[in-house]
């Protein structure tokens, strides 16, 4: 278990991390959180909040899986973050476009 806690320890940090983004997107609809306060207005800020939040918690989710699977192979775990993060990338690309600046 101590093993497993040790290996684990950075996807459950993301998975933290990742829930307090979505968080702060879903439910207070904070977009400078993700954007900075420099950046240009969004074409519709509860949309692009509500995309943006979803998507947080699909990383969220992705890196608890990614906890879980390091219990078995970590080779598995990081080919599993990977597409992960290709998959989050399109949509944030695709989200972006359609209600970002």
């Amino acid at each position: 278990m101590e093993q497993f806690l040790k290996d684990a320890f950075i996807p459950l940090l993301l998975t933290a991390v990742f829930g307090y983004y979505a968080f702060r997107l879903l439910i207070q609809k904070d977009i400078k959180a993700v954007r900075g306060k420099t950046e240009k207005k969004v074409k519709d800020e509860e949309m692009y909040a509500r995309g943006a939040g979803k998507l947080m918690a699909f990383l969220m989710l992705s890196s608890l899986v990614m906890a879980m699977l390091t219990y078995w192979s970590s080779t598995a775990a990081l080919v599993q973050m990977v597409i992960c993060l290709v998959i989050f990338g399109l949509l944030w690309k695709k989200m972006n476009e359609k209600y970002g600046a």
